[in-house]
Protein backbone atom coordinates (compact mmCIF):
# COMPACT_ATOMS: atom_id res chain seq x y z
CA UNK A 1 0.00 0.00 0.00
CA UNK A 2 1.52 3.16 -1.13
CA UNK A 3 2.03 6.54 1.53
CA UNK A 4 -1.73 8.23 0.06
CA UNK A 5 -3.58 4.84 0.35
CA UNK A 6 -2.78 4.50 3.41
CA UNK A 7 -3.38 8.21 4.48
CA UNK A 8 -6.92 8.22 2.92
CA UNK A 9 -7.55 4.63 4.58
CA UNK A 10 -6.57 6.35 8.06
CA UNK A 11 -9.00 9.33 7.45
CA UNK A 12 -11.74 7.52 6.45
CA UNK A 13 -11.62 5.84 9.50
CA UNK A 14 -11.00 9.53 11.61
CA UNK A 15 -14.08 11.06 9.69
CA UNK A 16 -16.04 8.25 10.41
CA UNK A 17 -14.99 8.24 14.47
CA UNK A 18 -15.92 12.16 13.54
CA UNK A 19 -19.64 11.85 12.77
CA UNK A 20 -19.94 9.19 15.38
CA UNK A 21 -18.76 11.67 17.58
CA UNK A 22 -21.34 14.19 16.22
CA UNK A 23 -24.05 12.15 16.48
CA UNK A 24 -23.47 10.82 20.23
CA UNK A 25 -23.02 15.10 21.49
CA UNK A 26 -25.98 15.59 18.93
CA UNK A 27 -28.23 13.13 21.30
CA UNK A 28 -26.86 14.61 24.35
CA UNK A 29 -27.11 17.91 25.90
CA UNK A 30 -23.49 19.12 25.49
CA UNK A 31 -22.15 21.45 22.77
CA UNK A 32 -19.30 20.23 19.76
CA UNK A 33 -16.21 22.13 19.49
CA UNK A 34 -15.80 24.12 16.61
CA UNK A 35 -14.61 22.27 13.79
CA UNK A 36 -10.86 22.18 13.21
CA UNK A 37 -9.56 21.76 9.39
CA UNK A 38 -8.72 18.39 8.67
CA UNK A 39 -5.46 16.66 7.62
CA UNK A 40 -3.11 17.21 4.80
CA UNK A 41 -0.74 15.38 2.81
CA UNK A 42 1.35 16.43 -0.04
CA UNK A 43 2.50 14.00 -2.25
CA UNK A 44 5.52 14.70 -4.75
CA UNK A 45 4.86 12.80 -8.02
CA UNK A 46 5.60 12.52 -11.81
CA UNK A 47 2.99 12.13 -14.19
CA UNK A 48 2.81 8.64 -13.39
CA UNK A 49 1.69 9.32 -9.54
CA UNK A 50 4.71 7.52 -9.15
CA UNK A 51 7.23 8.78 -6.61
CA UNK A 52 10.02 11.70 -6.97
CA UNK A 53 13.08 11.75 -5.46
CA UNK A 54 15.67 14.68 -4.88
CA UNK A 55 12.38 17.15 -4.88
CA UNK A 56 13.73 19.87 -2.28
CA UNK A 57 10.46 21.57 -0.92
CA UNK A 58 9.64 24.31 1.46
CA UNK A 59 5.93 23.73 3.30
CA UNK A 60 4.21 27.11 5.25
CA UNK A 61 1.09 27.03 6.54
CA UNK A 62 -0.03 28.74 10.24
CA UNK A 63 3.14 30.62 10.80
CA UNK A 64 5.45 27.57 10.32
CA UNK A 65 7.51 26.27 8.12
CA UNK A 66 8.57 22.72 6.82
CA UNK A 67 11.56 22.06 4.35
CA UNK A 68 13.20 18.99 3.45
CA UNK A 69 13.98 16.58 0.31
CA UNK A 70 11.97 14.03 -1.01
CA UNK A 71 12.71 10.37 -1.22
CA UNK A 72 11.40 7.15 -2.89
CA UNK A 73 10.15 5.87 0.83
CA UNK A 74 9.51 9.40 2.10
CA UNK A 75 7.67 11.58 -0.85
CA UNK A 76 4.81 12.65 1.07
CA UNK A 77 4.33 14.99 4.14
CA UNK A 78 1.38 14.68 6.00
CA UNK A 79 0.21 18.41 8.15
CA UNK A 80 -2.29 18.96 10.67
CA UNK A 81 -3.61 22.75 9.98
CA UNK A 82 -5.16 24.66 12.77
CA UNK A 83 -6.72 27.68 10.50
CA UNK A 84 -8.25 27.46 6.94
CA UNK A 85 -5.73 29.62 5.57
CA UNK A 86 -3.93 28.11 2.75
CA UNK A 87 -0.67 25.89 2.79
CA UNK A 88 1.79 27.45 0.40
CA UNK A 89 3.85 24.65 -1.01
CA UNK A 90 7.22 25.60 -2.93
CA UNK A 91 9.80 23.22 -4.85
CA UNK A 92 13.30 24.35 -5.71
CA UNK A 93 14.02 25.06 -9.33
CA UNK A 94 17.56 24.18 -10.86
CA UNK A 95 16.78 27.12 -13.68
CA UNK A 96 15.71 29.71 -11.75
CA UNK A 97 17.76 28.65 -8.77
CA UNK A 98 15.38 29.54 -6.45
CA UNK A 99 12.39 28.47 -5.06
CA UNK A 100 8.64 28.27 -7.25
CA UNK A 101 5.78 28.28 -5.11
CA UNK A 102 2.87 25.78 -6.59
CA UNK A 103 -0.59 26.56 -6.23
CA UNK A 104 -1.74 26.20 -2.85
CA UNK A 105 -3.73 23.77 -0.44
CA UNK A 106 -6.86 24.91 0.59
CA UNK A 107 -7.71 22.95 4.26
CA UNK A 108 -11.67 21.60 4.65
CA UNK A 109 -13.23 21.61 7.93
CA UNK A 110 -13.17 18.60 9.57
CA UNK A 111 -12.51 16.94 6.04
CA UNK A 112 -8.91 15.56 4.74
CA UNK A 113 -7.32 16.62 1.62
CA UNK A 114 -4.55 14.58 -0.02
CA UNK A 115 -2.76 17.15 -2.64
CA UNK A 116 -0.79 15.27 -5.32
CA UNK A 117 2.07 17.59 -6.81
CA UNK A 118 2.63 16.51 -10.31
CA UNK A 119 5.81 17.76 -11.17
CA UNK A 120 8.10 17.28 -14.46
CA UNK A 121 11.39 16.62 -13.52
CA UNK A 122 14.39 14.60 -14.33
CA UNK A 123 17.40 13.24 -12.09
CA UNK A 124 20.90 14.56 -12.43
CA UNK A 125 24.09 13.49 -12.16
CA UNK A 126 25.65 14.98 -9.35
CA UNK A 127 29.28 16.38 -8.86
CA UNK A 128 30.33 13.57 -6.91
CA UNK A 129 29.14 10.72 -9.39
CA UNK A 130 31.17 8.96 -12.21
CA UNK A 131 29.35 8.72 -15.55
CA UNK A 132 30.21 5.00 -17.02
CA UNK A 133 32.73 4.77 -19.38
CA UNK A 134 31.19 4.57 -22.78
CA UNK A 135 31.96 1.18 -24.45
CA UNK A 136 33.35 0.68 -28.01
CA UNK A 137 30.88 0.57 -30.67
CA UNK A 138 30.83 -2.60 -32.33
CA UNK A 139 31.86 -3.08 -36.23
CA UNK A 140 29.75 -2.40 -39.31
CA UNK A 141 28.34 -5.31 -40.30
CA UNK A 142 29.71 -5.66 -43.77
CA UNK A 143 26.03 -6.78 -45.86
CA UNK A 144 23.65 -4.09 -45.19
CA UNK A 145 20.42 -4.75 -42.85
CA UNK A 146 17.27 -6.17 -44.25
CA UNK A 147 14.82 -3.82 -45.03
CA UNK A 148 11.89 -3.46 -42.35
CA UNK A 149 8.61 -5.34 -41.83
CA UNK A 150 5.56 -3.27 -43.65
CA UNK A 151 3.54 -1.00 -41.53
CA UNK A 152 0.04 -1.59 -39.94
CA UNK A 153 -2.77 -1.77 -42.31
CA UNK A 154 -5.28 0.98 -41.95
CA UNK A 155 -7.57 -1.52 -40.15
CA UNK A 156 -5.50 -1.88 -37.27
CA UNK A 157 -4.52 0.88 -34.40
CA UNK A 158 -1.63 2.36 -36.61
CA UNK A 159 1.04 1.54 -33.55
CA UNK A 160 -1.12 3.37 -30.98
CA UNK A 161 -1.33 1.41 -27.77
CA UNK A 162 -4.09 1.82 -25.32
CA UNK A 163 -3.96 3.99 -22.52
CA UNK A 164 -3.08 1.65 -18.98
CA UNK A 165 -5.79 0.97 -17.32
CA UNK A 166 -4.33 1.11 -14.17
CA UNK A 167 -6.79 4.31 -11.82
CA UNK A 168 -6.57 6.25 -8.89
CA UNK A 169 -8.57 5.59 -6.14
CA UNK A 170 -11.37 7.83 -7.12
CA UNK A 171 -11.41 6.13 -10.40
CA UNK A 172 -9.54 8.84 -12.80
CA UNK A 173 -7.03 7.35 -15.06
CA UNK A 174 -3.19 7.68 -13.78
CA UNK A 175 -2.25 8.36 -17.46
CA UNK A 176 -1.78 11.19 -18.44
CA UNK A 177 -1.45 13.18 -15.82
CA UNK A 178 -4.15 16.12 -16.97
CA UNK A 179 -4.30 19.32 -14.98
CA UNK A 180 -8.08 19.22 -13.23
CA UNK A 181 -10.66 21.30 -14.75
CA UNK A 182 -11.84 23.90 -12.66
CA UNK A 183 -15.37 23.60 -10.66
CA UNK A 184 -17.82 25.81 -11.88
CA UNK A 185 -19.64 29.05 -10.02
CA UNK A 186 -23.45 27.85 -9.66
CA UNK A 187 -27.07 29.15 -9.03
CA UNK A 188 -27.37 27.28 -6.00
CA UNK A 189 -23.99 28.30 -4.62
CA UNK A 190 -24.91 31.83 -5.55
CA UNK A 191 -28.84 31.47 -3.99
CA UNK A 192 -26.92 30.73 -0.29
CA UNK A 193 -25.39 33.89 -0.80
CA UNK A 194 -28.23 36.37 -1.98
CA UNK A 195 -31.35 34.23 -0.49
CA UNK A 196 -35.09 34.88 -1.55
CA UNK A 197 -36.66 36.83 1.11
CA UNK A 198 -39.19 40.19 1.76
CA UNK A 199 -36.48 42.39 0.91
CA UNK A 200 -36.13 41.53 -2.61
CA UNK A 201 -33.27 38.58 -3.87
CA UNK A 202 -32.29 38.24 -7.30
CA UNK A 203 -33.97 35.91 -9.65
CA UNK A 204 -32.22 32.36 -10.90
CA UNK A 205 -32.07 33.78 -14.49
CA UNK A 206 -30.27 36.80 -13.09
CA UNK A 207 -28.03 34.46 -10.87
CA UNK A 208 -27.42 31.97 -13.76
CA UNK A 209 -26.25 35.30 -16.07
CA UNK A 210 -24.06 36.29 -13.35
CA UNK A 211 -22.41 32.79 -13.55
CA UNK A 212 -22.37 32.36 -16.80
CA UNK A 213 -20.49 35.80 -17.26
CA UNK A 214 -17.50 34.28 -14.37
CA UNK A 215 -17.47 30.56 -15.67
CA UNK A 216 -16.26 32.27 -19.29
CA UNK A 217 -12.80 32.53 -17.62
CA UNK A 218 -12.52 31.81 -13.84
CA UNK A 219 -8.49 31.16 -14.15
CA UNK A 220 -8.68 34.92 -15.50
CA UNK A 221 -10.39 36.68 -13.24
CA UNK A 222 -8.22 35.33 -10.30
CA UNK A 223 -11.49 33.51 -9.03
CA UNK A 224 -10.37 30.02 -9.44
CA UNK A 225 -10.14 28.75 -5.60
CA UNK A 226 -13.08 28.89 -3.01
CA UNK A 227 -11.38 31.22 -1.06
CA UNK A 228 -11.23 34.06 -3.63
CA UNK A 229 -14.54 33.78 -4.46
CA UNK A 230 -16.16 34.01 -0.95
CA UNK A 231 -13.76 37.57 -0.77
CA UNK A 232 -15.52 38.39 -3.92
CA UNK A 233 -19.16 37.96 -3.38
CA UNK A 234 -19.10 38.89 0.31
CA UNK A 235 -17.76 42.13 -0.89
CA UNK A 236 -20.14 42.66 -3.53
CA UNK A 237 -23.48 41.58 -1.62
CA UNK A 238 -22.23 44.86 0.72
CA UNK A 239 -21.52 46.56 -2.50
CA UNK A 240 -24.57 45.77 -4.64
CA UNK A 241 -26.93 44.97 -1.91
CA UNK A 242 -29.20 41.47 -1.42
CA UNK A 243 -30.48 42.46 -4.97
CA UNK A 244 -27.10 41.70 -6.46
CA UNK A 245 -28.65 44.42 -9.26
CA UNK A 246 -25.47 46.24 -9.76
CA UNK A 247 -27.99 49.58 -9.80
CA UNK A 248 -27.32 53.03 -9.56
CA UNK A 249 -25.75 54.00 -6.18
CA UNK A 250 -29.40 55.96 -4.30
CA UNK A 251 -28.55 59.02 -2.39
CA UNK A 252 -32.07 58.87 -0.68
CA UNK A 253 -30.59 60.02 2.64
CA UNK A 254 -32.50 62.10 5.20
CA UNK A 255 -30.53 64.84 6.79
CA UNK A 256 -28.92 62.90 9.71
CA UNK A 257 -27.98 59.88 7.60
CA UNK A 258 -26.01 62.62 5.61
CA UNK A 259 -24.25 63.87 8.22
CA UNK A 260 -23.33 60.39 9.76
CA UNK A 261 -22.44 58.89 6.47
CA UNK A 262 -20.45 61.59 4.48
CA UNK A 263 -17.72 63.43 5.79
CA UNK A 264 -19.00 66.84 3.50
CA UNK A 265 -22.13 67.05 5.22
CA UNK A 266 -20.41 66.46 8.80
CA UNK A 267 -18.71 69.60 8.00
CA UNK A 268 -22.04 71.31 6.46
CA UNK A 269 -25.12 70.22 9.18
CA UNK A 270 -27.31 73.22 7.44
CA UNK A 271 -26.75 71.83 4.39
CA UNK A 272 -27.55 68.22 5.34
CA UNK A 273 -30.83 69.72 6.62
CA UNK A 274 -31.73 71.74 3.25
CA UNK A 275 -30.11 68.54 1.04
CA UNK A 276 -31.83 65.44 2.96
CA UNK A 277 -35.10 64.33 2.45
CA UNK A 278 -38.23 65.30 5.43
CA UNK A 279 -41.20 67.19 5.83
CA UNK A 280 -41.34 70.97 5.35
CA UNK A 281 -43.98 72.85 6.28
CA UNK A 282 -46.42 74.89 3.78
CA UNK A 283 -47.62 78.39 4.14
CA UNK A 284 -50.88 77.32 4.72
CA UNK A 285 -49.69 75.56 8.17
CA UNK A 286 -50.14 72.01 6.35
CA UNK A 287 -46.93 69.52 5.29
CA UNK A 288 -45.68 67.89 2.74
CA UNK A 289 -43.03 65.11 2.50
CA UNK A 290 -39.72 66.44 0.81
CA UNK A 291 -37.67 64.17 -1.34
CA UNK A 292 -33.89 64.18 -1.52
CA UNK A 293 -32.22 66.21 -3.46
CA UNK A 294 -29.94 63.26 -4.64
CA UNK A 295 -28.32 65.23 -7.74
CA UNK A 296 -27.32 67.71 -5.25
CA UNK A 297 -26.06 65.61 -3.05
CA UNK A 298 -23.54 63.67 -5.37
CA UNK A 299 -21.98 66.61 -6.50
CA UNK A 300 -21.64 67.63 -3.11
CA UNK A 301 -19.96 64.60 -1.85
CA UNK A 302 -18.06 63.37 -4.88
CA UNK A 303 -17.31 67.02 -5.76
CA UNK A 304 -14.58 69.08 -5.36
CA UNK A 305 -15.23 70.27 -1.76
CA UNK A 306 -15.81 66.58 -1.48
CA UNK A 307 -13.81 63.37 -1.89
CA UNK A 308 -13.81 64.38 -5.61
CA UNK A 309 -10.28 65.17 -6.21
CA UNK A 310 -9.17 61.45 -5.07
CA UNK A 311 -11.68 60.03 -8.01
CA UNK A 312 -10.78 61.93 -10.66
CA UNK A 313 -14.06 64.13 -11.18
CA UNK A 314 -13.39 67.57 -12.09
CA UNK A 315 -16.56 68.76 -13.69
CA UNK A 316 -19.16 70.38 -11.63
CA UNK A 317 -21.90 67.50 -12.58
CA UNK A 318 -18.48 64.22 -12.51
CA UNK A 319 -19.75 63.71 -8.79
CA UNK A 320 -23.46 62.51 -10.43
CA UNK A 321 -22.35 61.65 -13.37
CA UNK A 322 -19.73 58.97 -12.24
CA UNK A 323 -22.42 57.74 -9.00
CA UNK A 324 -21.36 54.42 -7.90
CA UNK A 325 -22.71 51.66 -9.87
CA UNK A 326 -22.70 47.97 -10.65
CA UNK A 327 -21.95 45.28 -8.47
CA UNK A 328 -18.62 46.87 -7.16
CA UNK A 329 -20.41 50.32 -7.19
CA UNK A 330 -17.96 51.95 -9.54
CA UNK A 331 -17.75 55.32 -8.05
CA UNK A 332 -15.15 58.56 -9.81
CA UNK A 333 -14.31 59.17 -13.35
CA UNK A 334 -10.89 57.59 -13.08
CA UNK A 335 -12.51 54.48 -12.17
CA UNK A 336 -14.86 54.42 -15.04
CA UNK A 337 -11.87 54.77 -17.26
CA UNK A 338 -9.80 52.64 -15.75
CA UNK A 339 -12.87 50.21 -16.59
CA UNK A 340 -12.52 51.53 -20.06
CA UNK A 341 -9.13 50.23 -20.65
CA UNK A 342 -9.82 47.35 -18.94
CA UNK A 343 -12.86 46.05 -21.03
CA UNK A 344 -11.06 46.64 -24.00
CA UNK A 345 -7.99 44.60 -23.01
CA UNK A 346 -9.99 41.62 -21.90
CA UNK A 347 -13.36 41.92 -23.65
CA UNK A 348 -12.46 43.63 -26.58
CA UNK A 349 -15.25 46.06 -28.44
CA UNK A 350 -14.63 49.62 -28.03
CA UNK A 351 -17.36 51.02 -25.03
CA UNK A 352 -16.03 54.15 -23.34
CA UNK A 353 -18.17 54.28 -19.79
CA UNK A 354 -17.20 57.45 -19.43
CA UNK A 355 -19.31 58.69 -22.60
CA UNK A 356 -21.91 56.47 -21.40
CA UNK A 357 -21.62 55.70 -17.43
CA UNK A 358 -25.11 54.35 -16.99
CA UNK A 359 -24.30 50.84 -19.28
CA UNK A 360 -22.18 50.26 -15.61
CA UNK A 361 -25.62 49.90 -14.04
CA UNK A 362 -26.71 47.22 -16.62
CA UNK A 363 -25.62 43.09 -17.39
CA UNK A 364 -23.05 42.25 -18.50
CA UNK A 365 -20.83 45.44 -17.68
CA UNK A 366 -22.60 45.35 -14.14
CA UNK A 367 -20.48 42.29 -13.05
CA UNK A 368 -17.68 43.20 -15.39
CA UNK A 369 -17.05 46.27 -13.51
CA UNK A 370 -16.44 44.21 -10.59
CA UNK A 371 -14.00 41.53 -12.16
CA UNK A 372 -11.90 44.57 -13.55
CA UNK A 373 -11.52 46.22 -9.84
CA UNK A 374 -10.76 43.20 -8.75
CA UNK A 375 -7.81 42.22 -10.76
CA UNK A 376 -6.75 46.29 -10.96
CA UNK A 377 -6.56 46.33 -7.23
CA UNK A 378 -5.17 42.94 -6.84
CA UNK A 379 -7.90 41.67 -4.50
CA UNK A 380 -7.22 37.99 -4.93
CA UNK A 381 -3.60 38.63 -3.27
CA UNK A 382 -5.37 39.54 0.16
CA UNK A 383 -8.22 37.11 -0.49
CA UNK A 384 -5.61 34.25 -0.35
CA UNK A 385 -4.47 35.02 3.44
CA UNK A 386 -7.54 32.88 4.15
CA UNK A 387 -10.74 33.67 5.69
CA UNK A 388 -9.91 35.35 8.58
CA UNK A 389 -10.33 39.25 9.74
CA UNK A 390 -7.50 39.86 9.24
CA UNK A 391 -7.53 38.83 5.43
CA UNK A 392 -11.19 40.07 5.17
CA UNK A 393 -9.88 43.31 6.59
CA UNK A 394 -7.49 43.68 4.18
CA UNK A 395 -9.61 43.29 1.23
CA UNK A 396 -12.09 45.57 2.40
CA UNK A 397 -9.26 48.35 2.82
CA UNK A 398 -8.51 47.80 -1.01
CA UNK A 399 -12.19 48.10 -1.50
CA UNK A 400 -13.46 51.43 0.81
CA UNK A 401 -10.66 52.51 2.91
CA UNK A 402 -12.88 55.06 4.63
CA UNK A 403 -14.50 51.99 6.63
CA UNK A 404 -11.36 50.22 7.94
CA UNK A 405 -10.21 53.97 9.05
CA UNK A 406 -13.54 54.62 10.86
CA UNK A 407 -13.79 51.05 12.12
CA UNK A 408 -10.87 51.38 14.39
CA UNK A 409 -11.58 54.85 15.59
CA UNK A 410 -14.79 53.41 16.72
CA UNK A 411 -16.86 55.45 14.83
CA UNK A 412 -19.64 52.86 14.31
CA UNK A 413 -22.48 52.68 17.58
CA UNK A 414 -23.24 49.62 16.60
CA UNK A 415 -22.35 46.16 14.87
CA UNK A 416 -25.38 46.11 13.16
CA UNK A 417 -24.29 49.37 11.39
CA UNK A 418 -21.00 48.56 10.80
CA UNK A 419 -19.92 47.74 7.42
CA UNK A 420 -16.75 45.92 8.41
CA UNK A 421 -18.37 43.48 10.58
CA UNK A 422 -20.67 42.96 8.19
CA UNK A 423 -18.20 42.36 5.26
CA UNK A 424 -16.70 39.53 7.75
CA UNK A 425 -20.14 37.94 8.09
CA UNK A 426 -20.50 37.80 4.05
CA UNK A 427 -17.47 36.42 3.34
CA UNK A 428 -18.02 33.81 6.00
CA UNK A 429 -21.57 33.29 4.33
CA UNK A 430 -20.20 32.67 0.93
CA UNK A 431 -16.87 30.60 2.18
CA UNK A 432 -19.71 27.93 3.67
CA UNK A 433 -21.35 28.41 -0.22
CA UNK A 434 -18.77 27.82 -2.33
CA UNK A 435 -16.95 24.41 0.06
Amino acid sequence: MSAWEDFLERMAKEVQSFLDDSAILAASSETPSAVQPGKIMVCFVNRYMKALDGVKYKIRFDGLELAGTTSEENYCIELQPRTLGPVRVSVWSRQRKDYKELDPVTPLAAKPVLARKCLNTVKVLGRTDTPERPQTPPPRPQTPRPAPPSGPSPETNQGIHPVPSEHDERGNPLFPAERAVPDQITVAQLRTIFPKNKGGAPTDAHLQAVADELNADLVKYKLDTAIRRAHFFGQIKREAGPTLSGAAESLDYSPEGLKNTFGYYTRHPKEAEADGRGVMKLPNGTTQKKAAAQETIANNVYGAQGVGPTLGNTAPTDGWSFRGRGMKQLTGRDNYAKFTSRHKAIWEGNLDFCEEPDLVAQMPYAVRSAVSFWLDKKCWKAADDGITDAAIDAVTQLVNAGEIAKHKKGGYKTDAGNPVLLRRSYVSLAYSAFT
